[in-house]
């Protein structure tokens, strides 16, 4: 099978999972949320080993119960928790030469991956929350659609190329363009939202969303490492999330503070 094959196969396995997670009982979210950060930090915990001694068996158990801390608010708390646990972890004379970097690895991978994909969570609980959660995904999963097949044929000029050789200017220009038009669009499924509101949020996943993959490049190449993971056609779990990282908690604090929703 080609790697476009692969592609396409995996993304419609993953998305028959999605669409059912958005939309049946709030455990099974949860579980989802659950299997996604699970696979996603045992990936990156990979990467970050080749700089430093990681703790990677309490990384992974810190981020599996950050969307609990961040579903009852009580997630400062806890991460204050973790960061003291990593700290002990690292008190042992054959560990403190790797002390700062290793406690600062793995608790990033707690932040970065378990704390911000938590936050869609958050979403789900809001009011249409399982919308809001479809509408995150397609937006940043349309666009990412987008900049591959627009760059893959009319790709010229690249982007970052010492970051992320393949992607291009053309690509990026046209999955900004496509996540604010499927934003414009998406008062076909939404509660009322006002067309402003959906322009603005359109053009923060716009930015984002592309941004967050590019954070998540940064981190494979200092690693050397071209696929996080084994997914056939995506690469692995973190390339599956790379662009909703940074793009979930946004998205949360817009609907939250600047919408109003509950």
């Amino acid at each position: 099978m080609s790697q476009l094959g692969k592609r396409l196969l995996s993304s419609a396995v993953l998305i028959t999972i999605a669409v059912y997670a958005m939309r049946g009982p709030m455990w099974f979210f949860f579980l989802a949320v659950e299997v996604l950060i699970f696979g996603a930090l045992r990936e990156y915990y990979r990467l970050a080993a080749t700089a430093a001694p990681i703790e990677s068996k309490t990384g992974i158990a810190a981020g599996l119960l950050t969307p609990f801390a961040l579903y009852y608010s009580v997630d400062l708390v806890f991460l204050v928790f973790v960061t003291m646990l990593l700290f002990l972890s690292y008190f042992r004379p054959e560990r403190r030469e790797h002390g700062m970097l290793g406690v600062a690895l793995t608790f990033f991978g707690v932040f970065y991956i378990g704390w911000f994909f938590s936050h869609v969570i958050l979403i789900r609980g809001l009011q249409q929350g399982s919308a809001w959660v479809f509408y995150v995904v397609l937006l940043v999963k349309g666009g990412d659609a987008a900049a591959y097949f627009v760059g893959k044929k009319f790709g010229k000029t690249r982007l970052i190329e010492y970051i992320s050789p393949n992607k291009s200017v053309e690509g990026a220009i046209a999955g900004f363009l496509a996540t604010v038009l499927l934003s414009c669009l998406s008062a076909a499924y939404l509660p009322p939202v006002d067309l402003v509101h959906r322009v603005m949020l359109g053009i923060i996943v716009g930015v984002l969303a592309p941004l967050s993959d590019l954070a998540e490049s940064l981190i494979k190449r200092n690693a050397q490492i071209k696929d996080s993971g084994e997914v056939p056609g995506l690469g692995g779990i973190l390339d599956v999330l790379d662009s909703l990282l940074l793009t979930i908690p946004f998205v949360y604090f817009y609907l939250v503070r600047i919408v109003g929703l509950q």
